[in-house]
């Protein structure tokens, strides 16, 4: 009976020692399986954590990326409007062309119904000297080319009546007033003042106002 036991014993022994290798193997390939598994988690994770700073850092560029087209859409929506302002106003000036084409009109048109009317007063009031009939007659016809000037420059585009105006006054004054005055084409008249101030500065405004609406 006790060499049995022993036997039994010996046998049941030799059977553990037998399994004890099969069961490290299974847990060698439980730890091996395990690692492997392990692996890939663990790779993603660490490649998680490198990505993650390029994320933030290129947030702030994800966001100008996303705002820039609201960025264009204002600067657009801006040059439109600017598109559709009006122009500015031009700038203030003493007289325009066409105050001045008015003003030629009035002087030049009150000395056309003189000359129509009372053609002796354009003597007798700028000169000493008598009105004869012949010099009447010469300064009643004139009127209708004053008349026809003030006409055309009414009738004219503003630019163009203003230089027709300029030229016409200047003209006026170098051939009446002015030479009256001076004695520019030696006719030694005998001129009165202060009446014959008149027409020596309205000749003279209207050339400088003339001069600055056409030329400035």
């Amino acid at each position: 009976i006790i060499i049995l036991t022993h036997s039994e014993s010996r046998h049941n022994t030799t059977l553990v020692d037998a399994h004890r290798p099969l069961a490290r193997r299974q847990n060698m390939f439980t730890l091996t399986t395990s690692t492997v598994l392990a692996r890939p988690a663990v790779r993603a994770r660490a490649h998680a954590r490198r990505a993650t700073p390029i994320v933030r850092a290129n947030a702030p560029t994800a966001n100008a990326a996303n705002f820039a087209p609201t960025q264009r859409q204002q600067t657009r929506e801006v040059a439109q409007i600017a598109g559709k302002a009006p122009p500015p106003p031009p700038p203030a000036r003493i007289i325009t062309s066409a105050q001045y084409v008015t003003a030629f009109s009035a002087v030049m048109g009150v000395y056309a119904l003189q000359m129509l009317l009372v053609p002796a007063k354009m003597i007798t009031d700028h000169f000493n000297a008598s009105a004869d009939q012949l010099t009447q007659f010469w300064i009643r016809g004139s009127s209708v080319g004053f008349a026809g000037l003030v006409y055309a420059v009414q009738q004219l585009d503003v630019a163009t009546g203003a230089k027709i105006a300029l030229f016409a006054s200047f003209a006026v004054g170098v051939l009446y007033p002015w030479n009256a005055k001076w004695n520019l084409l030696k006719n030694n008249l005998s001129v009165k003042y202060p009446m014959h101030y008149v027409p020596e500065a309205l000749m003279a405004l209207l050339s400088l106002a003339g001069a600055y609406c056409v030329y400035l």
